[in-house]
């Protein structure tokens, strides 16, 4: 797998520590956490751009969306993954939203997460080559 940095907006410590656990376990290893959106802005304004965010849309102070709309209109990821429980209605206006921001969506997370999902979502991040020589 590539060397992808990516960042995880989770207010559940265990889900958070989970889902870091499975990153890991998909040879990813360059991961930023944060349980809340001011926590996210902390790591992204220390730690620079990230290639992939997973958010949780349902946070206890606020939503996820708030960080979503952020990391596109800074340009701070590439791509989304959406963590959450909602309905499928509720996800895919996320994600309709975060496409027309910008985002890569590469797919959702249902709770409880599991790995083999999240190892199919990142294999379907690709980084853009860009040709040097103009063709």
């Amino acid at each position: 797998m590539q060397n992808l940095k990516v960042l995880i907006l989770e207010d559940n410590p265990f889900q958070l520590m989970t889902l870091h656990q499975m990153l890991n376990a998909c040879r990813i290893f360059d991961v930023l956490t944060a349980s809340s959106l001011e926590a996210a802005r902390h790591s992204l304004a220390v730690r620079g751009a990230i290639d992939i965010a997973i958010c949780d849309l349902y946070l206890d102070t606020t939503s996820g969306l708030d960080l979503i709309t952020e990391l596109a209109q800074q340009r701070h990821a590439s791509a989304l993954i959406i963590q959450t429980c909602a309905a499928p209605h509720v996800v895919e206006k996320a994600a309709s939203r975060a496409r027309r921001e910008g985002l890569k969506v590469l797919g959702s997370l249902t709770k409880p997460v599991s790995v083999s999902r999240l190892n199919q979502l990142l294999q379907a991040y690709q980084v853009p080559c860009f040709n040097t020589l103009g063709r």
